[in-house]
């Protein structure tokens, strides 16, 4: 892929990034956020003010979504934009690159953060069941059916074994095998050049919002009246069972 190509490719998507991350910020609300984090954890930080409480909740938030958003607008585009490989109809997997003596199947993860059994066992399965499902069309073409989890950062270049029957590629040694471009992985970074710099102060904006937005809420909804922090109020929000429903009596005419 050429320079100016992927200069261009890479300012796109970080936009598509930017938009999708300020989207998903202007959208949040507080309820939503605290029913998926830790109140225990918050308390036992000792965190005593609404601002301080806000604060983390989204930076916990929107780093897990972040990484998300990245690997849906960032890495899977430009991976194949600007593969070295035909793009072959992908079933079962992320994407598919097909060379002329084989059938790499992709399941693209951010980072090489090690997979617990049941997950590397259900990735197992995929890929077993695309491989069946193409048996007959690859003996054909007498190409090699090939399954990775690729890792758009990070280190690691290992084979299949026993427990887990695909190859497992990160960093450098993923972006080579895509691109054919020893140094691509080094490029993704070079090619931003200063387009997050331009795009950050919009996101700031967002996030000062949501910011003002949260703290106007969690104080009303969980500090009392001399702006101390309700525990017990947040923990029964985030924690306690639904009230039973009651069936109402059908009425009689």
């Amino acid at each position: 892929m050429r320079t100016g190509e992927l200069e261009k490719l890479i300012r796109q998507c970080l936009a598509k990034f930017y938009a999708r991350r300020i989207a998903a910020i202007e959208s949040l609300n507080l309820s939503e956020v605290l029913r998926r984090k830790n109140p225990y954890l918050f308390r036992a930080k000792g965190i005593g003010s609404a601002s301080e409480m806000v604060s983390e909740l989204l930076a916990a938030h929107v780093s897990s979504s972040d990484e998300t958003i990245f690997g849906s607008e960032f890495f899977e585009p430009i991976c194949k934009h600007a593969s070295k490989f035909i793009i072959a109809a992908a079933r079962g997997s992320d994407f598919v690159l097909e060379a002329d003596d084989a059938y790499q199947a992709i399941s693209l993860k951010s980072g090489p953060n090690a997979f617990n059994s049941d997950q590397v066992s259900k990735l197992n399965d995929r890929f077993r069941e695309m491989e069946n499902s193409l048996r007959a069309t690859l003996r054909t073409l007498r190409k090699q059916f090939v399954p990775i989890m690729g890792c758009a950062y990070g280190k690691g270049n290992l084979a299949p074994q026993k427990s887990r029957r695909y190859f497992k590629l990160a960093g450098q040694e993923f972006w080579e095998r895509v691109t054919g471009d020893s140094a691509f992985y080094l490029k993704l970074v070079t090619f931003m050049r200063d387009d997050p710099d331009k795009h950050r102060p919009a996101f700031t904006e967002a996030w000062d919002r949501a910011v003002n937005r949260f703290v106007r809420d969690f104080t009303c909804d969980f500090c009392n009246d001399a702006g101390e922090i309700e525990w017990e109020r947040l923990v029964a929000f985030n924690s306690r069972r639904p009230e039973p429903q009651i069936a109402r009596k059908s009425s009689r005419k």
